[in-house]
C-alpha cells in the first residue's frame, strides 16, 4: 500500500530550504551573458528579475536574522542573501515547469496545509516582506509537491508497492535532472552561474577574484571577520 503523507512534509521541506538558502554558496570563474537588463535569470522561455530577486532576498534576510545564542544577531552578507534567493526561485521554476511538462498539478489543500503551517513565522517578518516570502513560498512548494506526484506515479510503475514521501522526491529530482538538460537556463554572472541542475555564485562582479579579500567575498558562509569589515550597507538588514 502508497503511503503519503504530503501536507505535513511540504509544510516542512520549503521552510528547511529558503530558510538556509542563502548560506548554499561558492566560488566559480564567471562567463559572459546577455540576458535582457533587469532579468537575473532565463529559465526556458521565462524570466526571473532582478527585482524579484531582491524582494526574496530582503526577506531571506529577515527571516535569518533572529538573535542567536546570547541574544546576538547574527551579520549576513547581503550577496549571500541574494543567491540563496536566486537558487530558490529557480527551484520552484524548475520544479514547476517539469511538472507542467508532465501534466502534473499540486493539490491546493497541500498547499495551501503548507502556508498556514508556515503563517506565524511569515507574520513575525517586516509586514513589507511578508508577500515575497509568502508567494516564493508557494511557488517553492507547488514545485516540491510536483516532484513528489512525478516521482511517485514513476516508482509506481516500475512496480514498487511501499513508496514513501522521500522515495518519491528522490526519484522526482532524478527525473527533472534529466528534464533540465534539455532547458536553456542562463544566469546573470553577477549572481554565478548554472551548471550541473545548480545555481554555482560566484562574486557580485563580473571579474574572477584575485586577492584574499575578493576570495572570501565569493563564499557563501564568510569568516566571521570577514563581514566584521562589510559595510552596513553590504549586509542584511
Amino acid at each position: 500500500m502508497m503511503r503519503r503523507t504530503l501536507a505535513r512534509t511540504t509544510g516542512r521541506r520549503p521552510v528547511r530550504t529558503l530558510a538556509v538558502a542563502a548560506a548554499a554558496v561558492a566560488t566559480i570563474a564567471l562567463s559572459g551573458c546577455d540576458l535582457r537588463p533587469g532579468v537575473a535569470a532565463e529559465v526556458g522561455d521565462r524570466t526571473i528579475s532582478k527585482d524579484r530577486v531582491e524582494s526574496v532576498a530582503e526577506a531571506l534576510c529577515s527571516a535569518n536574522l533572529s538573535p542567536g545564542p546570547g541574544g546576538q544577531t547574527p551579520q549576513l552578507p547581503s550577496s549571500g542573501a541574494r543567491a540563496g534567493a536566486l537558487q530558490v526561485l529557480l527551484d520552484a521554476e524548475l520544479a514547476r515547469q517539469f511538472g507542467e511538462s508532465e501534466g502534473v498539478e499540486a493539490d491546493p489543500g497541500a498547499v495551501s496545509a503548507a502556508l498556514a503551517q508556515n503563517e506565524p513565522g511569515i507574520a513575525a517578518l517586516p509586514e513589507d516582506r511578508q508577500d515575497a516570502f509568502r508567494d516564493t513560498l508557494r511557488d517553492f512548494t507547488e514545485g516540491q509537491l510536483m516532484l513528489i506526484e512525478i516521482g511517485t506515479r514513476s516508482l509506481a510503475a516500475s512496480g514498487a508497492t511501499e513508496v514513501t514521501e522521500d522515495d518519491a522526491f528522490a526519484e522526482g529530482r532524478r527525473l527533472q535532472a534529466e528534464y533540465v538538460e534539455t532547458l536553456d537556463v542562463e544566469v546573470d554572472p553577477r549572481f554565478g552561474a548554472f551548471a550541473d541542475g545548480q545555481l554555482v555564485p560566484g562574486t557580485a562582479s563580473l571579474s574572477v577574484p584575485q586577492s584574499e579579500f575578493a576570495q572570501l567575498a565569493g563564499q557563501g558562509t564568510p569568516d566571521p571577520g570577514f563581514v566584521a569589515q562589510l559595510p552596513a550597507s553590504q549586509l542584511c538588514s
